[in-house]
């Protein structure tokens, strides 16, 4: 049996949900304009997941939900890198008490959920499942195999799990449309694409990288970049995820409330970063925050990238930062007087 189909008339959700019914074993291939994905299911159950517009490493993975630190991370990376037999870094991790088969297989489980629940968001596109055997363990048919569940999760689990999320999202786009909703609507400042280019365009002479972070929440979020290595900079930005509560330099920043510069102390979140950012390790960095007076706020980190260049002084990043956040309260402000205007059009 072969499927082929647009996402407009069938959705992936209904696909898996009729291949876990019916306990079939394939390949399920996604592609849109700006992404593609795949989904592999044996009987039924999701084996493997991934997606080009989450491009989050296995290593990653493990460190951001605390199961490695960064430092065993690059051991077992080195060591993978010499070995010649090919070895998985999750089975090299085991195999050196890093962490159990069953941690693994819970992060697995974990990052193949939220793959499948972002696929399952595409509202366009085209969708084809083909037959073919999936091996219990060793070759599956995909190029990435580092993040294959061994015994699958349960589809219609997943599936639960993404609809659940979806709801949410929608009820929590719907616009206040009573005065004491809309004075009391959660603040959601948005950072404007132009609003980004010309802050990091101020930053570029003072730093020899930098990253811009948005908060959201307990996290700072990766939203732009300026000097960042490889072919897709813009990516390697967007994937930093830096929880406030683990101690690093940005979490110190928007706790004081206070700009900092100097070098790296030794945290955890400071080596998650650098571990995101890649390359030499700096001798110098700063990092300027500018919390918002509705909730959330803006944070840049900006380093020497081990070249021992000196550093631009962090008042002139402080007033870029702070003409960006003046323009999201802005924005905030005239999404609420909109919102007034069309909850007073439906008085009587």
């Amino acid at each position: 049996m072969s499927l082929a189909g647009r996402l407009e008339e069938i959705e992936l959700a209904e696909l898996l949900h009729f291949l876990a019914l019916n306990n079939r074993t394939g390949k399920v291939t996604l592609s849109r304009r700006d992404a593609t994905g795949v989904v592999v299911v044996r009987l039924g159950r999701i084996v493997y997941a991934a997606s080009s517009s989450i491009r989050e490493t296995f290593g990653s993975i493990l460190v951001c939900r605390g199961l490695v630190s960064p430092e065993r991370l690059a051991e077992a990376l080195e060591r993978q890198h010499l070995a010649a037999d090919g070895q998985r870094l999750g089975a090299l991790l085991v195999a050196s008490a890093a962490i159990s088969d069953a941690q693994l297989q819970e992060a697995l489980k974990q990052q193949t959920g939220l793959v499948v629940q972002e696929l399952c968001r595409w509202r366009s596109g085209y969708f084809k499942f083909e037959v073919a055997p999936v091996a219990s363990s060793g070759d599956i048919g995909v190029d990435a195999e580092e993040l294959v569940v061994s015994g699958g999760v349960a589809t219609d689990q997943v599936l639960l799990e993404a609809m659940t999320r979806m709801d949410e999202a929608t009820s929590a786009a719907e616009p206040p449309s009573t005065p004491r909703a809309i004075a009391s609507a959660p603040a959601a400042p948005s950072l404007r694409g132009e609003v980004t280019l010309g802050l990091l365009r101020r930053a570029a002479p003072l730093v020899a990288r930098g990253l811009l972070l948005v908060l959201r929440g307990d996290e700072a979020h990766g939203a732009g970049q300026v000097g960042l290595p490889g072919s897709d900079p813009d990516e390697v930005a967007r994937r930093v995820r830096l929880p406030l509560s683990e101690p690093s330099v940005v979490a110190q920043a928007v706790e004081r409330r206070d700009s900092w510069k100097g070098p790296l102390p030794p945290m955890p979140g400071n080596e998650r970063l650098l571990e995101l950012l890649g390359g030499p390790r700096p001798l110098e960095a700063l990092v300027v925050p500018m919390l918002l007076r509705e909730g959330g706020g803006l944070v840049f980190y900006g380093d020497d990238a081990g070249t021992a260049a000196p550093l631009g002084a962090t008042e002139e990043l402080e007033w870029a930062l702070l003409e960006a956040g003046l323009a999201m309260e802005r924005d905030l402000l005239e999404q609420r007087m909109a919102d007034f205007e069309r909850a007073r059009g439906f008085r009587p």
